[in-house]
């Protein structure tokens, strides 16, 4: 019966492979081909042949001998869904329920819209002035101004009253005189920070970029399902909370224009003051920017409590009045391409409106938006060391004619589900208390200034400031995996972990396929379509020859015994020096966050097994093994090293359980396999004591210890070996950025440096290590990293920080202020960058 089954099994298989030789529909017979451009289809055509065949033989390999024992698999990938981007089911189940039904089933199709495009309407006029009819058929919103109402705040009140006081006594002034005084500054502050959003100038501005936007930008996508779900929440009554993440200061102009154009309330922005330029301050003002400055406190260490007051009014009395908020929750721009480690002030307060009664409630919606080519240019300046250039207006006029004149591709925005804010608070208190037992579960959320918010000032509450911390970590991790995926973060992403030396193009091809149909299959947000050499012919051109070479190269090879043939190829690289390289990772780490969680636990994977992995005799009996539980420690260790560089999961997860998945993950792709040995003693007395007692203590100590037990062997064929490299290569310009930083300090010994100059010898130390050939990849020279790793050695209670007239001083503590101590920290990340050894 087997016999049959199979015999007819392979009936199926070899029809369907003579079905895929069929080529595609030919073209009309109008169309002329040049030689080239036949020779080139007849290439893709035979390609696709050899593909196919080899994925009908693998199948029939792999497939056959396995049917009597394994279920029928259904295709990984059977289609995208309308909506992809839903909140979180564990914190908000409710809020995951409402706003899509309706819309997913109404929106079934996944291609987006192209908000640039206007359909001409049936009149005369609007045929002829479409753009100009489109804007004036937008619904018209009030956006009530609040100045008195802010000045009118009792808490305000208070604020102006401990001011003047402050006055009085610095300035030796009478009471009525300081009380005047602080009423003015009061006034001046609210005047220079408030918003004066008008209607009429969002139009005016909306019919100026369906003029400007095509000239630059090919296409401006979103979901129609998630503009009527933006509608749906809109018409709810609550006040939205957009929480984009920020690339580009396209990113607000974007968001604006779809609220408008699609008959959304546009919300209120909070912008830096480094925007409040002639002109084009006053035009953000109108287009509904609120400014805050970037040093809130003048002085260090002394919280200016004026200011801060009537910011916190300002926010709580826009939500009163009606308004929709957004604000950047990293606070700036990311300048490496991964999301920034979130800012949670603004946040706060929005969590204090809520839980003093302001509002009854909101929906917070994480956007996620992504450039093919980022309108700004590129952060290389900063990332080296040098100052951030201030915003003027030649410089702006100079950056928008650049930008008119320049092709920056396709730009995608996505907005996530909104989920309720009460909802969200209510869950992370309720596993608040789980982890709290000694509280009452049923103790109910109440209002207390924190120390987090911009208006608190005395006021310490831990419970409040973990509760915003858990928001705005949830919100920066569902936008960066809600990210689209550009096809220029593909090539980037491949050409510097992959093929750094280069490659040919078919050898970029088929990576560039592989990678985006695993991507397709986990259903990530991947925002192109067509043929793959087509999108990464137009990916290479966007990216330019700055960033990516092309050359074409003649080869010489014999077929058959046959004389020598020349044979044209056209090879690819990256860029790989300075300053570009940077650049061109700045691309390439967008990819990163889809990965991270391999790299990380393959990284460990590396530290724990240096001793085996360049050991011939291990290697030639195929045996390098090692146990689940070290594996877990050391890939701990290495998530406390980069946790403010990555958000690995979601704060209602446990990172353990995440890593454990990792690991199976690894395991179903052949990395690694699980040994299976005989059980030992101590094994078998856990067993056997679990199912002697029923008490569930004993049966989690059982498990504990057969998870200690758990042992992995390395697979070390040349198929997993390549793969197990990329993804230790994802990590490795992060792991020298923090190597080298933590060889500085053994330069601080008996030494104290301001934050500046810390930062330049460890650029130094890396451009050395450049120069010199010990590190090999230029992106390392990241000032955020840099800052991030200082930032680390404060945490570990390594480094002392001590402010000096609004400078940063740093310095070693006591217990590590020997070369011993030193040496010590820097060998515990130094670990992380070994890699095996190459013939």
């Amino acid at each position: 019966m087997v016999d049959v089954l199979s015999t007819r099994l392979q009936e199926v298989y070899a029809k369907w492979e003579a079905r895929t030789d069929i080529p595609r529909d030919q073209e009309s017979s109008s169309t002329r081909f040049t030689i080239d451009g036949l020779r080139r289809v007849g290439q893709q055509i035979q390609r696709r042949k050899i593909q196919n065949r080899e994925v009908a033989r693998k199948i029939r390999e792999s497939s056959l001998y396995k049917i009597k024992e394994s279920e029928p698999i259904l295709p990984p990938f059977t289609g995208k869904v309308s909506f992809l981007h839903y909140c979180c089911k564990s914190c908000t189940p409710a809020s995951r329920d409402s706003l899509v039904n309706t819309v997913t089933k109404q929106y079934k199709s996944t291609y987006g819209l192209n908000i640039l495009l206007v359909n001409a309407g049936t009149t005369l006029f609007s045929k002829v002035f479409y753009h100009l009819s489109h804007v004036y058929s937008f619904e018209k919103y009030n956006y009530p101004r609040i100045t008195q109402t802010v000045l009118n705040d009792e808490r305000l009140k208070e604020a102006i009253k401990l001011t003047a006081c402050d006055i009085a006594t610095n300035e030796d002034c009478s009471e009525e005189q300081a009380l005047q005084k602080a009423k003015n500054r009061a006034k001046a502050i609210l005047s220079q920070m408030e918003s004066k959003i008008s209607d009429t100038l969002l139009r005016m501005t909306a019919w100026i970029l369906y003029k400007l936007l095509p000239c630059f930008i090919q296409s401006a996508i979103v979901l129609p399902s998630q503009i009527e779900m933006l509608k749906k929440a809109n018409d709810s009554g609550l006040p939205l909370v957009l929480l984009p993440l920020h690339r580009s200061h396209l990113d607000y102009i974007m968001i604006s224009f779809i609220t408008l154009s699609n008959n959304i309330r546009s919300p209120l922005i909070a912008a830096g003051d480094n925007l409040k330029i002639p002109f084009f301050g006053w035009l953000l003002r109108g287009l509904g920017a609120f400014f805050i400055k970037r040093r809130i406190d003048p002085i260090v260490g002394r919280k200016d409590i004026l200011y801060r007051s009537i910011l916190h009014t300002y926010i709580m009395e826009s939500l009163r009045a009606g308004h929709n908020i957004e604000f950047f929750v990293e606070g700036g721009r990311t300048r490496t391409g991964k999301p920034c480690m979130p800012k949670s002030g603004i946040l706060s307060v929005i969590i204090d409106a809520y839980m003093d009664g302001t509002i009854e409630d909101a929906f917070l919606v994480p956007v996620a938006m992504n450039y093919e080519r980022l309108v700004d240019g590129n952060f290389v300046r900063e990332q080296q060391g040098q100052p951030k250039k201030m915003e003027t207006f030649g410089s702006t006029i100079r950056a928008i004619w650049s930008t008119l004149m320049g092709n920056y591709g396709i730009v995608k925005i996505d907005f996530c589900q909104p989920f309720s804010l009460r909802e969200m608070l209510k869950s992370f208190q309720a596993q608040q208390n789980k982890i709290a037992p000694t509280q009452s579960p049923e103790k109910p959320l109440k209002y207390t200034m924190s120390s987090s918010s911009l208006y608190g000032t005395d006021v310490v509450d831990e419970e409040h400031r973990l509760l915003v911390d858990s928001i705005a970590r949830h919100v920066v991790y569902d936008g960066s995996t809600s990210t689209p995926i550009m096809s220029t973060n593909i090539i980037a992403f491949l050409l510097l972990n992959k093929f750094r030396t280069g490659c040919t193009l078919d050898k970029l091809v088929e990576a560039f396929h592989a990678m985006r149909q695993e991507l397709e299959w986990s259903n990530k947000d991947v925002a192109f379509c067509g043929e793959n050499i087509d999108i990464i012919n137009h990916a290479l051109d966007i990216l330019g020859p700055g960033l990516v070479k092309q050359q074409r190269q003649e080869i010489t090879e014999a077929v058959d015994n046959q004389p020598l043939k020349s044979n044209f190829v056209i090879a690819i690289r990256p860029v790989s020096i300075l300053p570009n390289v940077i650049e061109l990772s700045y691309y390439s780490n967008t990819m990163l966050m889809y990965y991270i969680m391999d790299s990380i636990v393959v990284t460990a994977m590396y530290a724990e097994l240096k001793s085996q992995m360049n050991d011939p005799a291990a290697i030639a009996e195929n045996n390098i093994t090692f146990h689940q539980y070290r594996l877990l420690e050391k890939t701990l260790k290495i998530c406390d090293i980069l946790k403010y560089e990555f958000i690995f999961c979601k704060p209602c997860q446990k990172l353990e359980d995440v890593i454990i998945e990792t690991i199976d993950k690894l395991t179903n792709i052949g990395i690694i396999t699980k040994d299976v040995g005989p059980l030992l003693d101590e094994e078998r007395w856990c067993r056997r004591r679990a199912q002697d007692f029923d008490n569930s203590s004993d049966e989690e100590y059982a498990n504990e210890i057969q998870i200690k037990k758990i042992k992995f062997k390395l697979n070390l064929n040349e198929e997993h070996s390549r793969k197990m490299e990329f993804l230790h290569v994802m990590l490795r310009p992060l792991v020298d950025t923090y190597t080298f930083s933590a060889f500085t300090l053994l330069k601080l010994v008996s030494r104290s440096l301001a934050e500046r100059e810390l930062v330049h010898e460890v650029l130094d130390e890396i451009k050395t290590n450049l120069d010199t050939g010990i590190a090999q990849y230029g992106e390392s020279l990241s000032v955020d990293s840099i800052k991030n790793s200082i930032k680390l050695f404060e945490k570990w209670n390594v480094l002392e920080c001590y402010p000096q007239e609004n400078i940063k001083i740093y310095y070693l503590k006591e217990p590590f202020d020997n070369e011993i101590a030193a040496a010590e920290v820097y060998d515990s990340i130094a670990i992380y960058r070994w890699s095996k050894k190459t013939n």
